[in-house]
């Protein structure tokens, strides 16, 4: 019933005391109440949901760090306000009536993108993402993304804990890609080169921009230059029939010779590949006696391209990949051996060609910063021998045998 219904009905009877007492309350029911006479209430489901609405929206803030993201994946961190905000929503939908959906929704939203939008617009972090080697493997770029209006940075390496590099260098994010916002910094290896990096000695770069502050581990293989460990070996190529003197079945006509270097193995295990290190390698095969078998050309190593004097093909096309793929150098001679799979140092190229025990060295030195100029070498030891001639019925060697010729390795000459 209408208010004006009412009205009339209190007008209808007479008007007594009883009456117009009637009509006031008709009245006063009749009439809005003051705005401030009303109270509003909320059940308790409202309030805890509110309650943890406002605990998501603060997590909010503190999520949106790029130095916490940088030392903790974000994601499970990014599911935490999530699940809260999901929560309150429930709480307060189901306290103030699913009428009021769209109302909430909307709220709920502004409350989940403002943290994220003020830090994007107004925070001051950075995270470094990565790490790249130049082509030459001189220099190490840092990619740097975040916000900050720094036109400079300190930039601090650390070796194995102690400090090895702390210089001021330009630096500022002026560049733009898919991911969002970064700036780069480029550094020279040999400017803070200490040594090998392995699982015990890291390089760790820091980074302070503005109010800003980021580390990074940088990549092992790209500082690992330092040659600690060195093998030689050598291969005969045997010869028979008109290769050989007519009195011999079999005859040494050359030997192939090899070299390794890189990072210290298990073991006799060849060393390991190094391919970002530069060095200079010699190498030399020596009979006992001292006398200089061959002497190979010296070989330049830098970054992972091997070259040397080839003589015009005496020693191999001059040129070779190393450290890529592993550390072995084959140090080619003139003639190829498809046995042994590459090119012998013919015998007669040799400066001495007596029967006896061989030492081959390989020598290996690297300047600063890589090495503080000591030699790494390694000696394999080899028996050249001629075998049979004598039959043992016949000690005035009437009908004499043919001989064979070995090349074999030894313990020590």
């Amino acid at each position: 019933m209408s208010g004006g219904g009412l009205l009339e009905k209190a007008m209808g009877q007479q008007m007594s005391p009883e009456g117009e007492s009637m009509v006031n309350e008709v009245v006063a029911e009749a009439l809005p109440q003051p705005i401030a006479s009303r109270k509003l209430e909320f059940s308790m489901t409202v309030k805890i949901g509110a309650a943890v609405g406002i605990l998501a929206f603060l997590l909010m803030w503190f999520l949106d760090s790029y130095a916490l993201q940088d030392i903790v994946d974000p994601i499970p961190f990014g599911l935490i306000p999530l699940a809260l905000f999901s929560g309150s929503f429930y709480l307060v939908w189901n306290g103030l009536g699913r009428q009021k959906t769209v109302v909430l929704v909307i709220c709920y939203l502004m409350l989940a993108a403002v943290p994220y939008i003020a830090g994007m617009t107004f925070s001051e972090s950075i995270t470094i993402s990565e790490s790249e080697l130049s082509d030459d493997s001189t220099e190490l770029t840092l990619t740097i993304r975040g916000s900050s209006p720094a036109t400079s940075a300190d930039v601090s390496i650390t070796y194995g804990g102690d400090s090895v590099y702390d210089e001021n260098v330009p630096f500022s994010i002026n560049r733009e890609d898919g991911i969002g916002d970064y700036g780069e910094i480029t550094l020279l290896v040999s400017d803070w080169y200490s040594g090998n990096a392995d699982s015990s000695s890291d390089y760790v770069v820091t980074v302070s921009a503005g109010s800003s502050q980021a580390s990074f581990i940088l990549q092992s293989i790209h500082l690992q230059r330092t040659i600690d460990d060195v093998k030689s070996a050598t291969a005969a190529s045997i010869g028979t029939g008109a290769d050989c003197d007519s009195s011999k079945d079999s005859c040494v006509i050359g030997v192939a010779l090899t070299a390794w270097a890189g990072l210290d193995a298990i073991g006799s295990n060849p060393p390991g590949g190094l391919p970002y290190a530069d060095y200079t390698l010699d190498a030399v095969l020596m009979h006992e006696g001292g006398a200089v078998a061959i002497t190979y050309p010296t070989v330049t190593v830098v970054n992972g391209l091997a070259q040397w004097d080839s003589g015009n093909g005496q020693y191999g096309g001059g040129s070779a990949n190393v450290g890529a793929e592993g550390s072995q150098l084959p140090l080619e001679g003139s003639v190829d051996d498809f046995n042994l799979n590459t090119r012998y140092v013919p015998i007669e190229d040799w400066g001495t060609d007596d029967y006896g025990c061989y030492e081959f060295t390989v020598s290996v030195v690297q300047t600063s910063p890589w090495s503080d100029g000591a030699v790494v070498s390694y000696t394999s030891f080899y028996d050249y021998e001629e075998q049979g001639g004598d039959q043992e019925n016949d000690p005035n060697n009437t009908n004499p045998q043919d001989t064979e010729e070995s090349w074999t390795v030894a313990s020590s000459c």
